[in-house]
Protein backbone atom coordinates (compact mmCIF):
# COMPACT_ATOMS: atom_id res chain seq x y z
CA UNK A 1 0.00 0.00 0.00
CA UNK A 2 1.31 3.84 -1.02
CA UNK A 3 1.03 6.16 1.73
CA UNK A 4 2.33 9.79 1.96
CA UNK A 5 4.90 10.21 4.94
CA UNK A 6 5.94 14.08 5.75
CA UNK A 7 9.72 13.23 7.16
CA UNK A 8 11.06 15.52 9.73
CA UNK A 9 14.80 15.37 10.45
CA UNK A 10 16.99 16.83 12.86
CA UNK A 11 20.97 16.77 13.62
CA UNK A 12 21.86 15.79 17.09
CA UNK A 13 25.28 17.10 17.76
CA UNK A 14 28.40 16.66 20.50
CA UNK A 15 29.45 19.27 22.52
CA UNK A 16 31.85 20.01 19.41
CA UNK A 17 29.74 20.72 17.15
CA UNK A 18 29.87 17.40 15.30
CA UNK A 19 26.63 15.55 13.61
CA UNK A 20 26.69 12.31 16.27
CA UNK A 21 22.93 11.05 14.74
CA UNK A 22 19.92 12.31 13.30
CA UNK A 23 16.75 11.84 14.31
CA UNK A 24 13.75 11.22 11.80
CA UNK A 25 9.99 11.22 12.93
CA UNK A 26 7.79 10.14 9.81
CA UNK A 27 3.59 11.39 10.15
CA UNK A 28 1.62 9.46 7.84
CA UNK A 29 -0.27 11.98 5.86
CA UNK A 30 -2.32 10.35 3.52
CA UNK A 31 -5.48 11.23 4.57
CA UNK A 32 -4.93 14.65 5.26
CA UNK A 33 -3.59 14.87 1.86
CA UNK A 34 -6.35 13.58 0.21
CA UNK A 35 -8.87 15.54 1.93
CA UNK A 36 -7.14 18.83 0.92
CA UNK A 37 -7.40 17.74 -2.67
CA UNK A 38 -11.36 17.13 -2.06
CA UNK A 39 -11.86 20.67 -0.94
CA UNK A 40 -9.57 21.75 -3.61
CA UNK A 41 -11.97 19.77 -5.84
CA UNK A 42 -15.02 21.26 -3.97
CA UNK A 43 -14.15 24.25 -4.24
CA UNK A 44 -14.41 24.96 -8.27
CA UNK A 45 -16.86 22.19 -8.86
CA UNK A 46 -20.37 21.26 -8.55
CA UNK A 47 -20.92 18.57 -5.82
CA UNK A 48 -24.31 17.35 -7.52
CA UNK A 49 -23.21 17.60 -11.55
CA UNK A 50 -19.24 17.25 -11.07
CA UNK A 51 -19.04 20.41 -13.53
CA UNK A 52 -17.12 23.44 -12.16
CA UNK A 53 -19.29 25.98 -10.12
CA UNK A 54 -19.67 29.78 -10.18
CA UNK A 55 -16.42 30.70 -8.27
CA UNK A 56 -14.53 28.60 -10.99
CA UNK A 57 -16.42 30.25 -13.77
CA UNK A 58 -15.88 33.89 -12.35
CA UNK A 59 -12.23 33.64 -11.98
CA UNK A 60 -12.06 32.20 -15.53
CA UNK A 61 -14.08 34.86 -17.05
CA UNK A 62 -11.53 37.08 -15.30
CA UNK A 63 -8.67 35.26 -17.28
CA UNK A 64 -10.02 35.07 -20.46
CA UNK A 65 -10.81 38.12 -20.74
CA UNK A 66 -8.21 38.83 -23.12
CA UNK A 67 -7.30 40.12 -26.61
CA UNK A 68 -5.64 36.65 -27.41
CA UNK A 69 -9.13 34.51 -26.76
CA UNK A 70 -11.00 36.36 -29.46
CA UNK A 71 -13.84 35.58 -30.75
CA UNK A 72 -15.25 33.94 -27.35
CA UNK A 73 -18.55 32.83 -26.97
CA UNK A 74 -20.49 32.14 -23.81
CA UNK A 75 -23.61 29.59 -24.09
CA UNK A 76 -26.21 30.63 -21.23
CA UNK A 77 -28.23 27.06 -20.40
CA UNK A 78 -31.57 27.04 -18.10
CA UNK A 79 -33.03 24.07 -17.27
CA UNK A 80 -36.53 24.21 -18.08
CA UNK A 81 -38.78 23.11 -15.63
CA UNK A 82 -37.22 22.03 -12.75
CA UNK A 83 -39.22 23.65 -9.87
CA UNK A 84 -42.54 21.65 -11.10
CA UNK A 85 -40.42 18.87 -11.08
CA UNK A 86 -39.12 19.26 -7.51
CA UNK A 87 -42.55 20.06 -7.05
CA UNK A 88 -44.36 16.99 -8.39
CA UNK A 89 -41.49 14.60 -8.37
CA UNK A 90 -39.70 15.78 -5.28
CA UNK A 91 -36.10 16.95 -5.41
CA UNK A 92 -34.28 13.58 -6.22
CA UNK A 93 -35.69 13.96 -9.58
CA UNK A 94 -34.90 17.71 -9.91
CA UNK A 95 -31.43 16.27 -9.19
CA UNK A 96 -31.37 13.72 -11.53
CA UNK A 97 -32.67 15.88 -13.90
CA UNK A 98 -29.64 18.45 -13.67
CA UNK A 99 -27.36 15.82 -13.51
CA UNK A 100 -28.58 14.34 -16.79
CA UNK A 101 -28.27 18.26 -18.11
CA UNK A 102 -24.58 18.28 -17.11
CA UNK A 103 -24.14 14.94 -18.85
CA UNK A 104 -25.90 16.31 -21.96
CA UNK A 105 -23.40 19.50 -21.79
CA UNK A 106 -20.23 17.39 -21.43
CA UNK A 107 -21.04 14.85 -24.41
CA UNK A 108 -22.16 18.04 -26.22
CA UNK A 109 -18.74 20.44 -25.58
CA UNK A 110 -14.86 19.94 -26.87
CA UNK A 111 -12.12 19.39 -24.75
CA UNK A 112 -11.30 23.11 -24.79
CA UNK A 113 -14.33 24.41 -23.74
CA UNK A 114 -15.62 25.49 -19.91
CA UNK A 115 -18.86 23.96 -18.48
CA UNK A 116 -20.12 25.41 -15.03
CA UNK A 117 -22.86 24.89 -12.90
CA UNK A 118 -24.20 29.19 -12.58
CA UNK A 119 -27.31 29.03 -10.28
CA UNK A 120 -29.78 26.45 -9.25
CA UNK A 121 -31.11 25.40 -12.50
CA UNK A 122 -28.60 27.30 -14.90
CA UNK A 123 -24.92 26.26 -16.93
CA UNK A 124 -23.04 28.52 -18.45
CA UNK A 125 -20.20 27.25 -21.06
CA UNK A 126 -17.31 29.35 -22.14
CA UNK A 127 -15.99 28.97 -25.60
CA UNK A 128 -12.77 30.51 -25.92
CA UNK A 129 -11.46 31.10 -29.45
CA UNK A 130 -15.15 30.43 -30.73
CA UNK A 131 -16.91 32.19 -33.50
CA UNK A 132 -20.69 32.38 -33.38
CA UNK A 133 -21.01 29.92 -36.33
CA UNK A 134 -19.10 27.44 -34.41
CA UNK A 135 -20.68 28.46 -31.44
CA UNK A 136 -24.20 27.54 -33.07
CA UNK A 137 -23.38 24.36 -34.26
CA UNK A 138 -22.19 23.47 -30.29
CA UNK A 139 -25.71 24.63 -29.46
CA UNK A 140 -27.10 22.15 -32.24
CA UNK A 141 -25.26 19.27 -30.64
CA UNK A 142 -26.97 20.20 -27.19
CA UNK A 143 -30.71 20.10 -28.41
CA UNK A 144 -29.92 17.19 -30.26
CA UNK A 145 -28.54 15.36 -27.49
CA UNK A 146 -30.78 16.36 -25.23
CA UNK A 147 -33.81 14.88 -27.57
CA UNK A 148 -34.70 11.72 -25.83
CA UNK A 149 -33.15 12.24 -22.60
CA UNK A 150 -36.01 11.69 -19.50
CA UNK A 151 -35.84 11.24 -15.68
CA UNK A 152 -39.22 9.00 -15.15
CA UNK A 153 -41.55 10.11 -17.99
CA UNK A 154 -40.20 13.87 -17.56
CA UNK A 155 -38.03 14.98 -20.95
CA UNK A 156 -35.00 17.15 -20.85
CA UNK A 157 -35.37 20.25 -21.90
CA UNK A 158 -33.10 23.21 -22.25
CA UNK A 159 -33.26 26.71 -23.29
CA UNK A 160 -30.13 28.49 -24.96
CA UNK A 161 -28.71 31.50 -24.91
CA UNK A 162 -25.50 32.30 -27.36
CA UNK A 163 -23.41 35.25 -27.48
CA UNK A 164 -20.60 36.13 -28.52
CA UNK A 165 -17.50 38.55 -27.52
CA UNK A 166 -15.29 39.72 -31.06
CA UNK A 167 -14.25 43.21 -29.85
CA UNK A 168 -11.88 43.63 -27.62
CA UNK A 169 -13.74 46.99 -25.91
CA UNK A 170 -16.79 44.67 -24.74
CA UNK A 171 -16.48 42.92 -20.74
CA UNK A 172 -16.86 39.51 -21.07
CA UNK A 173 -19.51 40.37 -18.36
CA UNK A 174 -21.61 41.88 -20.76
CA UNK A 175 -21.07 39.43 -23.24
CA UNK A 176 -22.86 36.51 -20.34
CA UNK A 177 -25.86 39.26 -19.92
CA UNK A 178 -26.30 39.46 -23.14
CA UNK A 179 -26.49 35.62 -23.63
CA UNK A 180 -28.93 35.66 -20.43
CA UNK A 181 -31.44 38.11 -21.92
CA UNK A 182 -31.33 35.84 -25.15
CA UNK A 183 -32.06 32.04 -23.01
CA UNK A 184 -34.91 34.10 -21.35
CA UNK A 185 -35.84 35.07 -24.60
CA UNK A 186 -36.46 31.24 -25.62
CA UNK A 187 -37.18 30.11 -22.25
CA UNK A 188 -40.08 32.33 -22.54
CA UNK A 189 -41.11 30.96 -26.07
CA UNK A 190 -40.70 27.32 -24.66
CA UNK A 191 -42.78 27.58 -21.41
CA UNK A 192 -46.02 26.77 -22.28
CA UNK A 193 -44.76 23.94 -24.22
CA UNK A 194 -42.53 22.72 -21.23
CA UNK A 195 -45.36 22.87 -18.81
CA UNK A 196 -47.57 20.63 -20.82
Amino acid sequence: EERLIAWHNALLRDDEGRIVAVLSAGIDITKSRKMEEELRYLNFHDKLTGVYNRNFLEKEIERLDTATQLPISIVMVDVNGLKLVNDTYGHERGDELLRSAAQVLKASCREQDLIARFGGDEFVILLPETSPEEAQEVCQRIRSKAKGVFVEEVPLSLALGLATKERGEESLTEVLRRAEDEMYRQKLAETRSSRS
